[in-house]
């Protein structure tokens, strides 16, 4: 049986803004509309949640019994470099996670994708 999970949290990674696979991603667009028009408890963007200071923002966010969504980089890429930050949160990567892939998408793609990924949860 599914968990229903208390919140939903949207963590963006932007890949420090510079990654030619999300070049045609308008984040400050996607932020707004995310905002305005998905259900969410609340939302972040960091530039690289799979570094350091992001793995300790983990560490310190995330909570069991919450749902987070992660658009980022490709899903089994993002499996392996959130996996740390995942742990030093004693949070499991499984039905509480819900990886995204916005590489290689645009704007509109992109939220869709997460709409979608708020909607099955």
């Amino acid at each position: 049986m599914a968990e229903v999970f208390k919140k939903k949290a949207v963590l963006i990674c932007t890949c420090s803004f510079a990654c030619p696979s999300m070049k045609d991603i308008n984040f400050g667009e996607l932020s707004e509309r995310i905002r305005m028009e998905l259900p969410h408890d609340y939302m972040l963007l960091h530039p690289r949640l799979c570094e350091e200071n992001g793995e300790n923002l983990l560490a310190d966010l995330l909570k069991n019994n919450v749902l987070y969504v992660t658009p980022a980089c490709k899903e089994e890429k993002q499996k392996k470099l959130l996996r740390d930050g995942f742990q030093k949160a004693g949070v499991e990567m499984n039905d509480n996670w819900k990886p995204v892939s916005i590489s290689f998408k645009n704007t509109d793609t992109a939220f869709n994708d997460i709409k979608k990924a708020l909607e099955e949860s």
